[in-house]
């Protein structure tokens, strides 16, 4: 049996990247995003199993087959799940934030977004504030520019 006496060499290095980019959203996310400058959300459907998806899909992933039903979903829902982000990141909003994901009224899927109005000063309280199923709305930015955040956040109702 031998021993290794080779000294060991770093095999990794700290990167930092600053990037700006411009991603190309494609017909089903831009006009989700259009319908956000609107104050619309827009979600599509699909044609064989009638799954409505929020944000929306350009095939139903179950039946393989294009979404291009659209309708208006109503700006509430209920949040199904939550947590919330202790830590921040660049670029990110200022820590503690909730996230949750809201299913719409009339969709099948979750949109994932903040929910403002809680208490995060008690980290074992906030389940109490924000249990599954409480009923939250859209609170519309006062600029839209055609992106995610043209939803400010969701409130409770």
């Amino acid at each position: 049996m031998t021993t290794d006496t080779t000294p060991r060499t770093i095999t990794t290095q700290r990167v930092h990247w600053d990037l700006d980019y411009d991603v190309h959203l494609g017909r089903t996310w831009g006009r989700f995003m259009q319908g956000l400058t609107d104050k619309q959300i827009l979600a599509n459907s699909c044609p064989e199993c009638s799954r409505v998806f929020v944000p929306p899909q350009a095939y139903c992933e179950s039946c393989f087959v294009a979404t291009d039903q659209w309708q208006e979903l109503p700006p509430e829902g209920e949040v199904e799940v939550f947590t919330v982000a202790w830590h921040g990141f660049r670029g990110g909003p200022k820590p503690p934030y909730a996230i949750a994901g809201i299913r719409l009224d009339g969709a099948s899927t979750l949109l994932m977004h903040y929910v403002s109005g809680l208490d995060l000063s008690d980290p074992a309280a906030v389940a109490e504030q924000l249990p599954p199923g409480t009923r939250v709305r859209a609170v519309w930015a006062e600029e839209r520019t055609g992106q995610i955040l043209d939803i400010a956040h969701f409130e409770q109702i």
